[in-house]
């Protein structure tokens, strides 16, 4: 009995660390090798900028303030940049991969107290996978240091209700107050209707109404505005209490009077089915399995998930302002959802039948067989550039899909489901390297930008006429002041500065030849939907000119 117990406990231990590898390696692979896209440059400028002031309660980005988001991004980049000497993609981004893992550990833990080991690595593996953990887990923005901090609001919620330890339960609830401090910090203040939104729903449609006085409700207040409050009034007293940056932030763009984009009201749908792929195909199952009895003893997990999922999703729905990223913080309630139903079609089949399950399984192995021998074929035709990459891919994946179909076919579920998300992360990583990173379409600007920083002495002054981006300050290195007139342009060129510019606006400089080019790039920053031309000027001194 000892021996079986400590294999278990081994393999147990196997499992974990296999896991958190998988979940390190989706959410990380060639992390710095694509080029930062604008609104990350927001994260790092202003991290370096910090760095180089010392002013780390300002945030500012290009020499301007930066009030428009809250600044612990900026803090975890410009902490870490103390290590690394320096802020570039990977010292930009690893703070979200990080969180990516903690993530995933957060699931693990959670998930395997309140259902079994199994469900708990298959919802980590779920999440692991899904486009929206490997996209944010990639990026340098907020989104995943917010989900995380979210994700941890609503874990160690159930938990803390579900508990008769009342130790247990107040670690758990200082916990959540803690988490939902930071999460402000991270990206506030859409925290709080985003947390708080579900779980009065739950708390009302459950009756839970007795078990608020234990939640901490007043030292847990008392701890969060410890932690949220002293970084705005700092800025508040700073900026004499004129706080317009922050009502145009956060109460006009939930009514869509700033920024709204004007996106219809089911533009969050196909997101979800996005954001969760390759698993879309049981968002429907996963929203409608929790009204079911069969579910037993994990149906109170499921309408707690359900819950969080759709109650967010909805408030964000109603909110005039939207974009696909603010959706992220619901993704992994549903990634838990889809990974309960995996585990009764694959192992106990309580729920689904063993021909229901397997009729769903082969019908989507057939679907990924076409698609990867289609792949090939389409990319060749629109993207002739990658269709070794494309070749490759679709031949891992036609391996993957086999090595799966022959697993089932023999009744070895754990071997296939390995199998499975194995197959997943392998494309995952065959997607950076072969597509993502050598089509990112900021290519161009990083290029033409470090061109433009070798050619500018660090002593000179570099202006931008009417726009450069923020990508174009980060590559750069240093703030580059933006002019609005072609007059104070040129008075400042005469002087000595170099000028930079891009597209029409370049187009505008030229007209009438007082401006002298020094380096000329055909695509060199993209503008809206299009990559444009730009070129570097500056006043002669006999060198010749270089174009590209």
């Amino acid at each position: 009995m000892e021996n079986n117990h400590s294999n278990t406990k081994i393999t147990k231990i196997f499992v974990l660390c296999a896991v958190l590898l998988f979940s390190a390696i989706t959410g990380s692979w060639t992390l710095s090798e694509r080029p930062l896209n604008n609104h990350e440059c927001f994260v790092s400028i202003t991290a370096r900028e910090m760095l180089e002031s010392g002013d780390w309660v300002m945030p500012t980005c290009n020499g301007e303030p930066r009030l428009e988001k809250t600044p612990l991004s900026y803090w975890l980049v410009a902490g870490l940049a103390k290590i690394t000497g320096k802020v570039d993609e990977f010292t930009a981004r690893l703070p979200s991969a990080v969180f990516g893992v903690l993530s995933v550990i957060a699931i693990l833990y959670f998930v395997n107290q309140w259902l079994f080991f199994r469900i708990a690595i298959l919802s980590a593996a779920v999440w692991a996978t899904s486009l929206g953990y490997t996209r944010y887990s990639h990026n340098a923005r907020p989104e995943m240091v917010l989900t995380f901090f979210i994700m941890l609001c609503f874990l160690t919620f159930y938990s803390a209700v579900s508990t008769k330890n009342r130790k247990r339960q107040v670690v758990y609830m200082l916990i959540f107050w803690i988490s939902c401090g930071l999460a402000n910090l991270a990206k506030g203040p859409a925290p709080l209707p985003l947390v708080l939104v579900p779980l009065f729903f739950y708390v009302a449609v459950f009756h839970r109404w007795k078990q608020i006085p234990k939640l901490l409700p007043i030292i847990g207040t008392v701890v969060f505005l410890a932690i949220v409050l002293p970084w705005p009034l700092a800025i508040a007293s700073r900026m004499n209490w004129d706080l317009a940056v922050w009502k145009r932030e956060f109460v006009d763009r939930f009514f869509g009077a700033y920024a709204s984009g004007h996106k219809p009201f089911y533009y969050y749908l196909p997101k979800i089915f996005q954001f969760m792929l390759p698993w879309a195909a049981f968002v429907p199952f996963a929203l409608a399995a929790p009204f079911y009895r069969v579910w037993n003893k994990k149906q109170p997990v499921m309408k707690f998930l359900w819950l969080w999922f759709v109650v967010d999703v909805a408030f964000l729905t109603i909110s005039g302002g939207k974009r696909q990223h603010y959706i992220i913080p619901a993704i992994p309630a549903m990634a838990v959802l889809i990974a309960i139903l995996l585990e009764d079609m694959v192992f106990c089949r309580k729920a689904y039948t063993n021909k229901f399950a397997r009729n769903l399984l082969f019908s989507h192995l057939c679907v990924l067989i076409i698609g990867f021998i289609t792949l090939p074929i389409v990319i060749g035709q629109l993207i002739p550039e990658v269709l070794r990459a494309a070749i490759i891919s679709s031949t891992a994946g036609l391996t993957g899909v086999l090595i799966v179909a022959g697993l089932f076919q023999a009744n070895k579920s754990s071997a296939a489901c390995w199998a499975l998300f194995v197959s997943i992360a392998v494309l995952i990583m065959l997607g950076y390297t072969g597509f993502i990173n050598p089509l990112n379409y900021n290519q161009p600007s990083r290029l033409f930008t470090q061109t433009v920083a070798q050619k500018v002495p660090h002593s000179d002054k570099l202006i931008a006429y009417k726009s450069a981006s923020a990508r174009f300050v980060h590559y750069f290195g240093r703030p580059v002041p933006n002019i609005q007139t072609k007059s104070e342009a040129y008075e400042l060129y005469r002087k000595g500065s170099w000028v930079v510019a891009f597209g029409i606006y370049l187009d505008e400089l030229l007209d009438n030849g007082d401006f002298e080019i020094v380096y000329e790039q055909e695509k060199a920053e993209r503008h809206g939907q299009e990559v444009v031309g730009g070129a570097l000027l500056h006043k002669s001194s006999g060198g010749s000119n270089d174009k590209i």
